[in-house]
């Protein structure tokens, strides 16, 4: 759990520090994007920054606003800037999703058609239900898994993620929860029916990491029965390799860095709030957690310039680019297609703690990449980062 930081009373400014900078773009109007964008997120929260880098990968606009520290808080004033890690919540499935196409495109044992249940650990293969045993990599990247999005039941018990991939039909179960509330839910059905569901990723957490057969194999025969469990022994390992392997294949390539439940670098971490008047923020780092699916902390400088790589080349992801980013339903990892005048972006959202952090990232039509971080919960009315962003792009671009 993170912890309030002690501040002294105070009242913060009336006015918050803000920051526009631009570079001219030929047929967009980057002036025009950024200003749209600070209008329309204002003061909602307690700090953002907006980073877009323009097709050759360079930044043509930075938003920054407010505070990613107080001036209440008992170290002092630091504002919210594109250099301000923050958490990035579920917008990690993009990195998530790269990093695994990157593995199996390199590894010629392996193919994204192979059934996900060959790369489980080996007492979960043999438990998972058989109505999930078609699915494959592929699938768990398209959100067809067969999972619904909440694990939680009409009995208020949230399932584990074992429990899920051995009962199967527990989605029925959720979604009778969801008839009696009314709240409308997406029934999955495995392989045939797109369902967005956290689980498809925290299952490719543990696939990813036995695509070295022989090492994961050497990680299975060390468990040793004692305080921990051999489930949670496993998804320790499984997550400790997973962030290796997204560090190496997408962070130091560009020269980027960011932690995983934790700040790379302290002096530029964000604290979180329930809301942009918040005077007291809260420390949400765990350092020694192991690397979970929504776990990556990173500032928009640096997940703007690991997306357009994967975006701009075929460095990453290669065989697999054009269904990684197209808009329709065969798309991998993104969660909405939102229009532009000039077609289909592709975009991820991420919040985290009841939403007191918040990120997107959107890819657009022309080659363009945004990525928006805040760090607290939203004022009750106005825009959110994603309108934001599309909204200010499509003025930039003007019409189709």
């Amino acid at each position: 759990m993170g912890l309030p930081i002690a501040a002294s009373a105070c009242d913060l400014p009336a006015e918050r520090p803000s920051f526009i900078d631009v570079q001219e773009k030929p047929d967009f109007d980057t002036a025009t994007f950024a200003a749209l964008v600070a209008q329309a997120i204002g003061d909602r929260y307690m700090g953002y920054a907006v980073t877009l880098r323009g097709e050759n990968g360079r930044i043509i606009a930075q938003v920054n606003h407010g505070y990613a520290r107080t001036p209440c808080e008992s170290g002092g004033e630091q504002r919210f800037n594109g250099r301000t890690e923050a958490a990035i919540g579920s917008v990690s499935k993009v990195l998530t999703a790269a990093t695994v196409i990157n593995r199996a495109e390199t590894l010629q044992s392996v193919s994204l058609d192979d059934r996900f249940q060959d790369y489980l650990p080996r007492r979960w293969q043999g438990e998972l239900d058989t109505s999930l045993q078609p699915v494959t990599l592929r699938n768990l990247l398209q959100h067809r898994a067969g999972f619904a999005k909440s694990g939680k039941t009409i009995w208020d018990h949230a399932f584990t993620l074992q429990e899920r991939y051995q009962l199967g039909a527990e989605t029925y179960i959720v979604r009778a929860q969801n008839i009696a509330t009314g709240a409308n839910a997406c029934v999955p059905e495995p392989v045939t029916k797109r369902c967005y569901a956290n689980t498809s990723f925290a299952l490719w957490n543990v696939s990813a990491a036995s695509l070295v057969p022989t090492k994961w194999a050497q990680i299975e025969d060390g468990f040793a029965p004692g305080e921990i469990t051999y489930d949670s022994y496993l998804q320790v390992h499984a997550y400790n390799r997973y962030r290796d392997i997204v560090e190496k294949t997408l962070f130091e390539p560009v020269g980027v860095t960011g932690g995983c439940n934790t700040f790379s670098d302290p002096a530029r971490g964000a604290l979180y709030y329930n809301g942009p008047m918040d005077e007291a923020g809260t420390d949400r780092t765990e350092v020694g957690k192991p690397c979970a699916i929504g776990g990556w902390f990173l500032s928009t400088r640096a997940l703007s310039k690991v997306v357009h790589r994967i975006v701009s080349t075929r460095e990453v992801v290669n065989d697999n680019h054009e269904l990684m980013f197209s808009a329709d339903d065969d798309r991998l990892v993104f969660a909405s297609r939102p229009r532009t005048n000039d077609g289909r972006a592709v975009s991820h959202n991420g919040s985290r703690w009841g939403g007191q952090a918040t990120a997107e990232v959107v890819v657009f039509p022309n080659g363009f990449v945004a990525a928006a971080i805040a760090n607290s919960r939203p004022a009750n009315e106005g825009v959110g980062l994603r309108k934001a962003l599309i909204d200010g792009y499509n003025a930039a671009r003007g019409p189709s």
